[in-house]
Protein backbone atom coordinates (compact mmCIF):
# COMPACT_ATOMS: atom_id res chain seq x y z
CA UNK A 1 0.00 0.00 0.00
CA UNK A 2 1.22 3.44 -0.85
CA UNK A 3 1.91 5.71 2.09
CA UNK A 4 1.28 8.91 0.10
CA UNK A 5 -2.01 9.25 -1.74
CA UNK A 6 -2.80 11.66 -4.57
CA UNK A 7 -5.54 13.87 -3.19
CA UNK A 8 -5.63 17.06 -5.27
CA UNK A 9 -4.16 18.96 -8.17
CA UNK A 10 -2.62 22.40 -7.88
CA UNK A 11 -3.85 24.99 -10.34
CA UNK A 12 -2.93 28.58 -11.07
CA UNK A 13 -2.01 31.29 -8.63
CA UNK A 14 -4.70 33.59 -7.22
CA UNK A 15 -4.02 37.04 -5.81
CA UNK A 16 -0.77 38.64 -4.70
CA UNK A 17 -0.02 36.50 -1.62
CA UNK A 18 0.95 33.28 -3.42
CA UNK A 19 -2.34 31.45 -2.96
CA UNK A 20 -2.94 28.61 -5.40
CA UNK A 21 -6.21 27.14 -6.61
CA UNK A 22 -6.50 23.53 -5.47
CA UNK A 23 -8.86 20.93 -6.92
CA UNK A 24 -9.75 17.87 -4.84
CA UNK A 25 -9.63 14.57 -6.73
CA UNK A 26 -12.44 13.18 -4.58
CA UNK A 27 -14.61 16.30 -4.80
CA UNK A 28 -14.43 16.76 -1.04
CA UNK A 29 -12.35 19.45 0.68
CA UNK A 30 -12.78 18.96 4.44
CA UNK A 31 -9.61 16.86 4.74
CA UNK A 32 -7.59 19.49 2.83
CA UNK A 33 -8.62 22.21 5.30
CA UNK A 34 -6.85 20.31 8.09
CA UNK A 35 -3.55 19.68 6.27
CA UNK A 36 -0.32 20.82 7.87
CA UNK A 37 2.02 19.35 5.24
CA UNK A 38 1.91 17.60 1.88
CA UNK A 39 4.14 16.64 -1.03
CA UNK A 40 3.81 18.31 -4.43
CA UNK A 41 4.79 16.09 -7.36
CA UNK A 42 5.50 18.17 -10.46
CA UNK A 43 4.67 16.93 -13.97
CA UNK A 44 8.33 15.94 -14.42
CA UNK A 45 8.16 13.77 -11.27
CA UNK A 46 10.11 16.00 -8.88
CA UNK A 47 8.83 16.02 -5.31
CA UNK A 48 8.74 18.97 -2.91
CA UNK A 49 7.76 18.73 0.74
CA UNK A 50 5.36 21.59 1.51
CA UNK A 51 4.19 23.15 4.73
CA UNK A 52 0.68 24.59 4.54
CA UNK A 53 0.51 28.24 5.68
CA UNK A 54 -3.12 29.10 5.01
CA UNK A 55 -6.25 27.60 3.55
CA UNK A 56 -9.33 29.52 2.47
CA UNK A 57 -12.44 29.21 0.38
CA UNK A 58 -13.51 32.05 -1.84
CA UNK A 59 -16.82 31.38 -3.55
CA UNK A 60 -16.38 28.15 -5.54
CA UNK A 61 -12.57 28.31 -5.25
CA UNK A 62 -10.47 26.45 -2.72
CA UNK A 63 -7.15 28.20 -2.10
CA UNK A 64 -3.96 27.12 -0.36
CA UNK A 65 -0.77 28.97 0.50
CA UNK A 66 2.48 27.16 1.27
CA UNK A 67 5.42 28.36 3.39
CA UNK A 68 8.20 29.76 1.23
CA UNK A 69 5.84 30.38 -1.69
CA UNK A 70 4.13 33.59 -0.53
CA UNK A 71 4.35 35.46 -3.84
CA UNK A 72 2.70 34.60 -7.16
CA UNK A 73 6.13 34.26 -8.78
CA UNK A 74 7.33 31.71 -6.21
CA UNK A 75 4.00 29.84 -6.02
CA UNK A 76 3.73 29.52 -9.82
CA UNK A 77 6.39 26.75 -9.82
CA UNK A 78 3.88 24.50 -7.99
CA UNK A 79 1.14 24.89 -10.63
CA UNK A 80 0.34 21.65 -12.41
CA UNK A 81 1.59 19.50 -9.54
CA UNK A 82 -0.31 16.69 -7.84
CA UNK A 83 -0.71 17.13 -4.09
CA UNK A 84 0.01 13.93 -2.17
CA UNK A 85 -0.77 13.41 1.49
CA UNK A 86 -0.16 10.76 4.10
CA UNK A 87 -2.85 8.08 4.18
CA UNK A 88 -4.05 9.26 7.61
CA UNK A 89 -4.51 12.80 6.22
CA UNK A 90 -6.48 11.71 3.15
CA UNK A 91 -10.26 11.75 2.90
CA UNK A 92 -11.73 9.20 5.27
CA UNK A 93 -13.31 6.27 3.48
CA UNK A 94 -16.93 5.28 3.82
CA UNK A 95 -17.94 1.65 4.15
CA UNK A 96 -17.23 -0.23 0.92
CA UNK A 97 -14.88 2.44 -0.48
CA UNK A 98 -11.17 2.07 -1.15
CA UNK A 99 -8.33 4.20 -2.44
CA UNK A 100 -7.44 3.77 -6.12
CA UNK A 101 -3.79 3.42 -5.09
CA UNK A 102 -4.69 0.19 -3.27
CA UNK A 103 -5.58 -1.47 -6.59
CA UNK A 104 -1.97 -1.31 -7.82
CA UNK A 105 -0.25 -4.67 -7.64
CA UNK A 106 -3.39 -6.76 -7.12
CA UNK A 107 -3.28 -10.17 -8.77
CA UNK A 108 -5.97 -10.66 -11.41
CA UNK A 109 -7.62 -14.07 -11.00
CA UNK A 110 -9.71 -15.91 -13.63
CA UNK A 111 -11.19 -19.37 -12.93
CA UNK A 112 -8.98 -19.68 -9.84
CA UNK A 113 -5.76 -18.93 -11.72
CA UNK A 114 -3.58 -15.83 -11.68
CA UNK A 115 -3.69 -14.32 -15.17
CA UNK A 116 -2.23 -10.86 -14.64
CA UNK A 117 -1.41 -7.96 -12.34
CA UNK A 118 -2.97 -4.50 -12.00
CA UNK A 119 -0.15 -2.14 -13.00
CA UNK A 120 -2.02 1.16 -13.14
CA UNK A 121 -5.47 2.73 -13.11
CA UNK A 122 -6.68 5.38 -15.53
CA UNK A 123 -9.83 7.38 -15.97
CA UNK A 124 -12.27 6.06 -18.55
CA UNK A 125 -15.44 7.59 -19.97
CA UNK A 126 -17.78 5.55 -17.76
CA UNK A 127 -15.50 3.89 -15.23
CA UNK A 128 -11.94 3.62 -14.01
CA UNK A 129 -9.88 1.34 -16.22
CA UNK A 130 -7.56 -1.22 -14.65
CA UNK A 131 -4.36 -1.54 -16.67
CA UNK A 132 -3.66 -5.24 -16.36
CA UNK A 133 -0.31 -6.65 -17.42
CA UNK A 134 -0.38 -10.18 -18.83
CA UNK A 135 2.57 -11.78 -20.61
CA UNK A 136 4.17 -8.40 -21.30
CA UNK A 137 1.02 -6.84 -22.77
CA UNK A 138 -1.25 -4.25 -21.15
CA UNK A 139 -5.02 -4.77 -21.28
CA UNK A 140 -7.65 -2.27 -20.17
CA UNK A 141 -10.39 -3.72 -17.97
CA UNK A 142 -13.30 -1.52 -16.83
CA UNK A 143 -13.59 -1.51 -13.04
CA UNK A 144 -17.30 -2.37 -13.20
CA UNK A 145 -19.03 -5.30 -11.46
CA UNK A 146 -19.93 -6.85 -14.84
CA UNK A 147 -16.23 -7.34 -15.61
CA UNK A 148 -14.48 -7.69 -12.22
CA UNK A 149 -15.40 -8.56 -8.65
CA UNK A 150 -14.85 -6.24 -5.71
CA UNK A 151 -11.18 -6.27 -4.80
CA UNK A 152 -10.15 -8.59 -1.98
CA UNK A 153 -7.37 -6.63 -0.30
CA UNK A 154 -6.79 -9.38 2.30
CA UNK A 155 -5.90 -11.84 -0.48
CA UNK A 156 -4.37 -9.15 -2.71
CA UNK A 157 -6.51 -10.03 -5.69
CA UNK A 158 -9.40 -9.08 -7.91
CA UNK A 159 -11.38 -11.61 -9.93
CA UNK A 160 -11.84 -11.16 -13.66
CA UNK A 161 -15.34 -12.24 -14.68
CA UNK A 162 -14.90 -12.08 -18.48
CA UNK A 163 -11.77 -13.81 -19.78
CA UNK A 164 -12.23 -12.32 -23.26
CA UNK A 165 -10.95 -8.99 -21.92
CA UNK A 166 -7.48 -10.52 -21.56
CA UNK A 167 -7.78 -12.72 -24.66
CA UNK A 168 -8.04 -15.87 -22.53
Amino acid sequence: MEELLSTATIGRTHGVEGFLKVYSLSGEYAHLKKLKSAVAVSPDGKEKLLSVSQVRSQGEMFLMQFSGYETPEKARVLSGSVLKVRREDARKLKKGEYYIADLYGLSVIYNGEKVGVVKDVSEGAQAMLLQVEREGKIYLVPNISVFVSRPDFQKGEIELLMGDLLEL
